[in-house]
C-alpha cells in the first residue's frame, strides 16, 4: 500500500488572518500565495480546508478525468434555496438527464434565430449611448450593461411573451434577489431561513414575485404547445424538448431551469462586455481597428447572428477579454469519494477549487499574461487547457454559445457607432465574489 502524499503546502498565518486577506481581496491573496507555494496549495476557509489549483493539469483532473468523484461545491449547494434543482444546482441522475434533455436547445443552429431578438433587447441601449455621444454625458458602462442583458436574457427566454410591466418587474426584483442568493452562498456561517432579516424577507418577496411571472409564462406556452406552435425562443425549445422515453420538462422543472439562466446569463456577460469596453478604452489603436472591422462588415446596418463569423477581431477581444477577467474565476467541486488531485490525496468530503483567473495567467502558457493582446487569438497555438473561462468537461457551461453569441452582438451594436473613452482610466482593482467584475464604478464617454 503506497503512503499517502504530504499535504499541501498553507500559509504560515492564522486562519483568521487567512480569511480577513480573503474578504479584502481574494484574488489578490491567492496570487500571493501562487507565487509563494507554487500551483497548488491549502487554505483554511471557516472550519474547512480548500485545496487551490491554478494548473490546467490539475484542473483538467478535476474537471474532466475525475469529474464522476465531485459534485459542485457548497456554495453553489446552498443557491438551491432560490434555483431549485437546476443545471447549476443539480447533481447525479437529475443533471445528466436534463444536461441531455437540454443540450440540443444550446446548439449554435437552434440559437442563431434567437440573435434579432438580442439585438432589438440592445437598441434601448444603442440609443442612450448616442445620445449620451451627443450631449457629453458620462454613461456608468457597469449598470447599463447589466439592463441591456438582463433585457437580452429575457428575450431570448421568453421573446414577446413578457408584458412591459412584467418586464419591469424582472428588472427591479431580479437584481437584489440575485445579490441575497450569492451572499447566502459566500457566507461561511448560515443563519436558519426561518430567521426574519430584513434581507431575507425582500428576497422571498421578490422570488414570489417572479415565480409568479414565469408560472403564467409557461402555462400560456403549454396552451400554445399543445395547438401546435411552442415558439422560437428558448422557452419554447425547453418545452418541446423530449427525452428517450418521451418525456419533457415539468412546470417545476423549467421554472428551475429559467432561474438558473438568468442567473448563469445576466451578470456574468454584463461583466464580459464592462471589462471588454474598458480595456478598449485603454487601447485605442485596437478600438478602432474593431470599429473598422465593424464598418467594413456591417456598413450603416444593425448586426445579425451570421455577421459573427466574419468579426475575427471582435471574437478576439472578447476572448481576450475572457481569458483576463473570466467572469466565474474560481470554481469550487467537493469530493464525493477518496480523490488524487496535484499529488495530494484527498479524503471523501474535501473541498478543491480550481482559480480560473490564476490559471488563465500561468506565465507558462501565455507569453506576457497580463497583457491585452487579442492577436494571440488570431493566429491559433494557444493551449486549450490554459483557457477554460466557461469550465471544462461535463460540466461546463451549457450556455457558452449564447453567451458568446450575445456578448457579440451587443459589442458590434455598440462599437460601431461610437468610441468609448474612460476619462480616468476605470477602477484598478477587481471586486472577486461569485463573479469578477471591476472594484468601482466604470464611467464613460462615448463619442460619434
Amino acid at each position: 500500500m503506497t503512503a499517502p502524499s504530504p499535504l499541501p503546502p498553507r500559509p504560515r498565518t492564522s486562519p483568521l488572518r487567512s480569511a480577513l486577506n480573503l474578504r479584502r481581496d481574494p484574488l489578490g491573496y491567492l496570487r500571493h500565495l501562487r507565487a509563494a507555494y507554487g500551483d497548488a496549495f491549502t487554505l483554511r476557509i471557516g472550519p474547512r480546508d480548500v485545496l487551490v489549483v491554478t494548473h490546467p493539469d490539475a484542473a483538467r483532473e478535476v474537471l474532466v478525468t475525475q469529474a464522476a468523484s465531485f459534485r459542485k461545491g457548497r456554495g453553489i449547494q446552498k443557491m438551491q434555496d432560490f434555483l431549485g434543482t437546476g443545471l447549476l444546482t443539480a447533481e447525479g441522475q437529475t443533471w445528466r438527464a436534463h444536461r441531455r434533455l437540454m443540450q440540443p436547445s444550446f446548439h449554435r443552429a437552434a440559437l442563431s434565430g434567437m440573435a434579432d431578438d438580442i439585438v432589438g433587447s440592445a437598441r434601448p441601449t444603442h440609443a442612450a449611448v448616442l445620445k449620451a455621444a451627443d450631449t457629453g454625458e458620462t454613461v456608468e458602462v457597469g449598470g447599463e450593461m447589466l439592463r441591456v442583458t438582463l433585457r437580452a436574457v429575457a428575450s431570448v427566454l421568453f421573446g414577446t411573451g413578457l408584458t412591459d410591466d412584467e418586464l419591469r418587474v424582472v428588472e427591479s426584483e431580479l437584481p437584489p434577489l440575485l445579490h441575497h442568493t450569492v451572499s447566502r452562498a459566500r457566507a461561511v456561517v448560515d443563519l436558519p431561513r426561518w430567521v426574519p432579516t430584513p434581507a431575507g424577507q425582500r428576497s422571498a418577496a421578490a422570488s414570489r414575485a417572479l415565480d409568479a411571472i414565469v408560472a403564467r409564462i409557461i402555462a400560456a406556452r403549454r396552451a400554445e404547445q399543445e395547438a401546435g406552435t411552442p415558439g422560437g425562443d428558448l422557452l419554447g425549445l425547453l418545452l418541446a424538448a423530449r427525452d428517450e422515453q418521451g418525456a419533457g420538462l415539468s412546470d417545476r422543472e423549467l421554472r428551475d431551469e429559467v432561474m438558473t439562466l438568468f442567473l448563469a446569463g445576466h451578470e456574468t456577460t454584463a461583466n464580459t462586455l464592462t471589462f471588454l469596453l474598458l480595456l478598449l478604452s485603454r487601447h485605442p489603436d485596437v478600438q478602432a481597428r474593431v470599429r473598422a472591422e465593424l464598418r467594413e462588415v456591417l456598413g450603416e446596418r444593425d448586426p445579425e447572428g451570421a455577421d459573427l463569423p466574419r468579426l475575427p477581431l471582435l471574437h478576439a477581444c472578447i476572448q481576450e477579454t475572457l481569458r483576463l477577467y473570466p467572469p466565474a474565476w474560481l470554481v469550487p467541486r467537493q469530493a464525493t469519494a477518496p480523490v488524487r488531485v496535484a499529488g495530494f490525496d484527498l479524503p471523501e468530503g474535501a473541498s478543491v477549487s480550481v482559480c480560473i483567473s490564476l490559471l488563465q495567467r500561468h506565465a507558462a502558457f501565455w507569453p506576457d499574461p497580463h497583457a491585452f493582446v487579442p492577436e494571440r487569438w488570431l493566429g491559433g497555438g494557444r493551449t486549450p487547457e490554459a483557457f477554460m473561462p466557461f469550465g471544462l468537461g461535463p460540466r461546463m457551461c451549457i450556455g457558452n454559445n449564447l453567451a458568446l453569441m450575445e456578448a457579440g452582438l451587443i459589442a458590434a451594436l455598440l462599437l460601431r457607432d461610437v468610441t468609448v473613452t474612460v476619462p480616468d482610466g476605470g477602477p484598478a482593482g477587481l471586486h472577486a465574489s461569485v463573479t469578477l467584475r471591476p472594484d468601482g464604478p466604470v464611467n464613460a464617454v462615448f463619442r460619434r
